[in-house]
């Protein structure tokens, strides 16, 4: 935690990490992506973060875990939960395999295949892999994760579709 000069205990500043945060970063965190955007502030490789251990409060990503092979996802994730603190909570959002190829199995379109394969506009812009709740969770568990929650929105207005696979732990 930083706390600035003049600040109480009560108004103390978590850290926020948002991995791969292109031009949508999470609004009060440091923004790390492969690529240069506007709200980027550290280029980096989501791989290998430049970071110490346990720096952070909150590691969040949104739509960047599907982008690893299936290979090397648990190493991925390790990364990502090295620079989290004992307590901090990871927050991972990326598309819901089943959902979206049922959304394709009722609606064969290639904007809805987009959502399975990625948006391929640029080299990292493919998907590998895909998850459902508990393929995530079991990884999340294996990488020093507890209590692992779906946080669930509507699709498009359904309320009983999530519009992605979004899930919190805590790590141990």
């Amino acid at each position: 935690m930083i706390i600035k000069k003049g600040k109480s205990i009560n108004e103390v500043k978590k850290l926020i990490l948002d991995i791969g945060c292109g031009d949508r970063k999470l609004k009060g965190a440091i923004g790390i992506d492969i690529r240069k955007t506007k709200d980027v502030d550290i280029i980096a490789d989501a791989r290998y973060l430049p970071f110490k251990d346990e720096v952070f409060d909150h590691v969040y990503s949104s739509h960047l875990i599907e982008h690893f092979s299936h290979r090397e996802v648990k190493d991925v994730v390790r990364e990502w939960v090295r620079v989290l603190k004992k307590g901090g909570t990871i927050e991972i959002r990326c598309p819901w395999l089943r959902i979206r190829a049922l959304i394709f199995f009722l609606r064969p379109t290639w904007e809805n295949m987009k959502h399975i394969y990625g948006g391929q506009e640029h080299e990292g812009d493919f998907h590998k892999c895909g998850f459902s709740f508990n393929l995530l969770k079991e990884l999340l568990e294996e990488c020093g994760i507890t209590k692992i929650k779906r946080v669930i929105r509507g699709y498009k207005g359904i309320p009983f579709i999530p519009d992605c696979l979004h899930v919190r732990g805590i790590k141990k």
